[in-house]
């Protein structure tokens, strides 16, 4: 995920990130925070009874210049899905 952001941040102007992500098998939020090009991590709380519905899974806020929400999902879909296949690729050469 964090890598995904990188990749969006570096391709945008963005100053800032701040959200939470839901991990497969996590049962607790993880924390990310960025400015620039750094980035920071953590894992904070459990998930809560109603949190976990497929609308509000992850969530960020992305403070810049000139940010256009759907250009910006779809960098951030297309940044998601390349760390997947690279991943993919690793476990099937194990």
């Amino acid at each position: 995920m964090i890598a995904a952001l990188q990749s969006v941040v570096e391709a945008h102007t963005i100053y800032r990130v701040k959200g939470f992500a839901a991990l497969p098998n996590a049962p607790m939020r993880l924390v990310i925070q960025g400015v620039g090009r750094r980035f920071d991590s953590y894992f904070d709380r459990r998930w809560q009874a109603g949190e976990l519905d497929a609308s509000s899974l992850s969530r960020f806020v992305l403070i810049g210049a000139d940010l256009d929400q759907p250009t910006l999902q779809r960098a951030l879909d297309a940044a998601l899905n390349a760390a997947l296949n690279v991943q993919h690729a690793q476990t099937q050469q194990a």
